[in-house]
């Protein structure tokens, strides 16, 4: 037992959460853990004790004279007196100009970094980056991006302060103004496109490949980048933005590459920039290995050029056909009555399918292979939608015909979707022009309701239509197959929510395009490391789905850390591993020998391991 000093300038205050034994010695449980009870009936908990002390008063006094006489172990666990003095057996310099502090906390999370670089050795994620960045800004790129998953921002001004207890593969912490010259001086554009066509090829399997397409727009205040444009942003036209597009592998959800576009550019004409970089892909990078792509994308990009790009390109497609386009209610009216059939039913899906080949467009050199899917759920939302439309437009029309209110002919030609209006020609009225390039205002002849009823006829045949999809393939397959594969697209809208969401794409934060080129890099790094963890502990989340997100399981491993040894200044494990942490970090394949490994190679450890 540590001597104990009964002196003046050695009476500190007892601690809470300690044991106080009968002779007056003070306890505090340095560890815990569940040990097998001698009857083998179960497990109790075995706390293992040091004394740190003797009480002023032993017996029962000592709870209304809560003081001890404190020994080297107090000193050593709990630095200094509660009092704030510095103890005796550790005199601590007073602050002053010329004081230095370590670079590194007391505590350092490592669990979060041992799964981070498992994962990207084993994806050879680590290796592509090396090869085409170099180590050094390698190092730097996956703690931003290992940054941006624990602190679920892209702040890179507070990575500095977080960077302090968390291990890194960088030897340094670098500052926010090293940040951020790195990020506009040391990655260019050209090794970016670079190393995306590298991981692009090597994510993109030797066959049959789905692929999922989507864009989102990033808010962005920047001025002077010539691709931070207004746009078309749901929440605010009035934002700048920058348009990003992820192409996705179905499978899993690994994103394969990216691209940034200004911001005024609509879904159409970005696709086709997207086609191009993945028919160059077609041919692989210098492997000989061609793939074959099937580009799945929303109804939003569907075109007759970008459709022409697709098979020019070689690339397979699956898309939706728009409502307003006419072969949708072309083939409706010409096959409807089929699809109902007995022969067409799925009993896995509870859907009817019907496919068939036609051609696409009028001038089509070759046939398409059309799906028609019919979905009881899908009727009645399409359904609801119908009669709410038409009710409100009743309620519309209703309100212009008692207040003798003036349309233009669009406004009265929406509405007669359906419905039939009587009306005459009554003045005019001014249209304000809208968008960019609109020009003058124009004077157009206005209108007056004399009376509208309801064109049954109209509401009944759009009625018939509810509940039905209209799908089209580059090559022959089931309408179940097609559906399943569409319905499997919403593996990029969950890398834009993960984004947005746990790695702070919520906003650019940049003010030079390089900056916003190399940002958009760790970003898209992040997000395959969070593709890894999200894929590698999906059995988890068949147990208990809330505590298996990938926010939730970074959080865990966060909580695995290394403490230092005040007297040595080396790191070690404090606490063994739980039962749950384990279990998380189990599918990564991390072992406690990995997590030992990574508490060597902290600063002031005797053994440095490899940090890439």
């Amino acid at each position: 037992m540590p001597r104990i000093a009964k002196t003046e300038n050695n009476i500190v205050e007892i601690p809470i959460s300690v044991s106080v034994n009968k002779l007056g010695y003070v306890y505090v449980n340095t560890s815990t853990e569940w040990v097998d009870s001698k009857n083998g009936t179960g497990k109790h908990a075995d706390h293992k004790k040091q004394c740190i002390g003797m009480a002023l008063h032993p017996g029962s006094d000592w709870k209304s004279d809560r003081r001890m006489y404190a020994n080297e172990s107090y000193y050593k666990i709990y630095g200094k007196a509660p009092t704030g003095e510095p103890s005796p057996a550790q005199e601590l310099p007073a602050p002053s100009v010329d004081t230095e502090y370590p670079e590194r906390s007391d505590c350092i999370s490592v669990g979060l970094y041992s799964v981070v670089k498992a994962l990207a050795g084993e994806s050879q994620l680590l290796d592509l980056l090396t090869e085409v960045f170099g180590s050094t800004n390698t190092e730097l790129i996956m703690d931003l991006a290992m940054y941006m998953l624990s602190a679920r921002s892209a702040v890179f001004q507070h990575y500095p302060h977080w960077a302090k207890s968390h291990a890194l593969f960088s030897e340094s912490i670098r500052s926010d103004s090293f940040l951020s010259d790195f990020e506009k001086e040391e990655i260019s554009v050209s090794r970016i496109n670079l190393f995306k066509k590298k991981w692009a090829c090597h994510v993109l399997d030797d066959g049959r490949v789905f692929v999922c397409y989507d864009s989102t727009n990033v808010n962005s205040q920047a001025e002077g980048i010539f691709i931070v444009q207004k746009g078309h942003a749901k929440d605010d036209p009035d934002k700048d933005q920058v348009n990003t597009e992820y192409t996705i592998r179905q499978r899993d959800g690994m994103p394969v590459t990216f691209k940034n576009f200004p911001g005024s550019l609509n879904d159409m004409s970005e696709a086709s920039d997207m086609i191009t970089e993945l028919k160059n892909l077609q041919e692989g990078l210098d492997t000989g290995v061609k793939f074959h792509i099937i580009m799945i994308a929303d109804r939003g990009y569907v075109s007759e050029e970008n459709i022409t790009e697709m098979r020019n390109a070689g690339l397979g497609f699956i898309l939706m056909l728009r409502k307003n386009m006419g072969i949708v209610d072309e083939v409706l009216d010409a096959h409807v009555s089929e699809v109902k059939m007995t022969e067409n039913y799925d009993e896995e899906t509870g859907r009817f399918g019907l496919s068939f080949t036609q051609k696409l467009f009028e001038d089509d050199e070759q046939d398409t292979c059309f799906h028609i899917v019919w979905d009881g759920e899908l009727e009645r939302k399409h359904r609801d939608d119908l009669m709410k439309c038409v009710a409100a437009a009743e309620h519309r029309l209703q309100n212009a015909e008692k207040r003798h209110t003036r349309m233009t002919k669009q406004e009265l030609d929406n509405d007669r979707t359906y419905f039939d209006i009587h009306c005459h020609e009554e003045g005019t009225l001014i249209v304000k022009k809208r968008g960019r390039g609109a020009g003058e205002d124009k004077e157009v002849p206005s209108y007056v309701i004399n009376s509208f009823t309801r064109n049954r006829e109209a509401i009944d045949h759009a009625s018939s239509k509810c509940g039905y999809m209209v799908l089209v393939s580059s090559e022959p397959m089931s309408a179940k197959e097609a559906m399943l594969a569409m319905s499997r697209r919403d593996c990029v809208e969950k890398t834009f929510r993960a984004l947005k969401s746990s790695l702070g794409m919520d906003k650019m934060g940049v003010h030079f395009e390089p900056s916003l080129h190399t940002k958009s890099l760790i970003w898209f790094v992040a997000s395959i490391l969070h593709a890894l963890i999200f894929s590698k502990t999906e059995k988890l989340r068949v147990k208990d789905r809330k505590r298996s997100t990938v926010p939730a399981l970074v959080e865990q491993y966060e909580e695995i850390t290394a403490d230092r040894d005040l007297t040595t200044g080396t790191y070690q494990r404090r606490y063994k591993l739980t039962k749950m942490q384990r279990q998380d970090l189990a599918p990564c394949d991390v072992s406690l020998d990995m997590i030992d490994q990574a508490i060597s190679g902290l600063p002031g450890n005797a053994r440095n391991m490899p940090r890439v």
